[in-house]
């Protein structure tokens, strides 16, 4: 995905299908309106609208506070300063996650700091936390009474995160390159946060990027799939917890889901994004292995599934 595209990858969320998203929208067909019915961090809604492919498209996730967060990133309304959550500690994120109301800027915490983008566990493992803090003031505040202080100084005219996060790494490779001192550097080449709040910041600077009018045919939504009201000629598009995985997100009724797409759904083109091949379905599109291992340390094909009646 080209630079200028990347703020199509919506939240950084579990499950986000960036890496495959142009495939996907290659497959799907034509049609007035896409429904993303399942929508996560909105990154198949972005494409979708910004396709050309589509009058409308409804972006839906059962989740409120996810739905807020992605529409008041895009609107700009409210104004989140991303520069307030770059440095959060462990004790932080756990009082957030545990004893914070659920809102837009837990939701964002959460999000930028969990491990895998699973919204439950700290980021940062207990043996760089510590460092990794350590080079995230210095890089954005100032004043840790360490060597590492001159990287404020270094990016001090940088004004987004992502300019940061780019000056970061190239003070990295000159001290890396002068001073053996810094082979710690080499443990902690990637600030993970900062490149989850980076592209939440490329949402924030759509304007710039003269999306908007596009964008304005995106509608949100916060519905249980089953609520949701379809024409017959919409495109509904599915990417559910796979089978397998349910029990990563609270449980999901496969059974319940199937009865839905097959007799309860009107759409005549539905698509669906699992591992296993479905009943009633036909594969679309294979992607190939998925980078990352499943439980059974094997590889699988990440299906495109269309519903067949």
């Amino acid at each position: 995905m080209k630079a200028k595209d990347k703020w199509k990858r919506g939240l950084p969320y579990v499950g986000n299908k960036g890496q495959k998203v142009e495939q996907i929208m290659e497959a799907l067909p034509n049609g007035k309106r896409f429904i993303d019915v399942f929508g996560g961090g909105g990154c198949v809604s972005l494409t979708a609208i910004s396709s050309g492919k589509y009058e409308e498209a409804i972006y839906n996730d059962q989740k409120k506070t996810v739905v807020e967060l992605l529409k008041a990133l895009i609107n700009d309304e409210p104004h989140l300063n991303l520069m307030d959550y770059v440095a959060l500690t462990r004790e932080q994120f756990i009082d957030w996650r545990d004893n914070q109301p659920d809102s837009i800027e837990r939701t964002l915490v959460l999000i930028a700091y969990s491990f895998s983008n699973n919204q439950k566990g700290y980021l940062w493992s207990r043996k760089n936390e510590e460092e990794k803090l350590l080079l995230t003031r210095a890089l954005f505040y100032g004043n840790t009474g360490t060597e590492f202080d001159q990287l404020y100084n270094y990016s001090l005219n940088a004004n987004t995160i992502s300019e940061k996060y780019r000056l970061f790494h190239k003070w990295r490779r000159e001290q890396m390159n002068i001073n053996s001192r810094y082979d710690l550097l080499q443990q902690l080449e990637r600030l993970q946060q900062l490149q989850r709040l980076q592209q939440l910041q490329r949402l924030q600077q759509l304007q710039q990027l003269q999306q908007l009018e596009r964008l304005q045919r995106l509608q949100y939504s916060v519905n249980d799939y089953r609520e949701l009201v379809i024409d017959t000629d919409d495109v509904v598009y599915c990417d559910p917890p796979y089978v397998g995985t349910q029990h990563d997100y609270g449980g999901f009724d496969h059974k319940a889901f199937e009865n839905w797409y097959l007799h309860e759904c009107p759409a005549k083109e539905i698509y669906i994004s699992e591992y296993t091949k479905l009943p009633h379905t036909e594969v679309a599109f294979n992607f190939g292995k998925k980078l990352s291992l499943t439980a059974t340390g094997k590889r699988r094909d990440e299906l495109l599934l269309r519903v067949v009646h």
